[in-house]
């Protein structure tokens, strides 16, 4: 029985990779930038990686609702006129029209760089 309860129990830790999902999104520049329903969305001509699966790798969305949002709105607008990269932790995907994009937050790993 004790045997059985380990297994189980790896078992169930090694599936259970979904669980922690999220992941750093590559480094990109700014192409365009737009509002939406529900966030504020960073388009690039190269793809981000896709750290959640989402469908679609063109854009990532600062949600409205982000506890930081207008700081890391004026974060985000200012390497976008300033031309800089931007790079940061994605932890899910948000859906407008149909579509998931990778969510990224102004309270957690957000980077401008050259």
């Amino acid at each position: 029985m004790k045997l059985f309860i380990k297994a189980l129990v790896f078992l169930l830790l090694f599936n259970s990779h979904s669980s922690f999902s999220g992941d750093w999104l590559s480094k990109q520049k700014i192409s365009t930038v737009s509002f939406e329903t529900g966030g504020f969305y960073l388009y690039s001509k190269e793809p981000w990686n896709n750290a959640n699966n989402c469908s679609h790798t063109d854009a990532i969305v600062l949600q409205s609702n982000d506890a930081n949002y207008d700081k890391a709105y004026s974060l985000l607008l200012m390497a976008f006129a300033a031309g800089k990269s931007v790079q940061g932790y994605s932890d899910g995907c948000v859906t407008h029209d149909g579509r998931t994009y990778n969510s990224i937050r102004g309270s957690k790993y957000l980077l401008v760089t050259d």
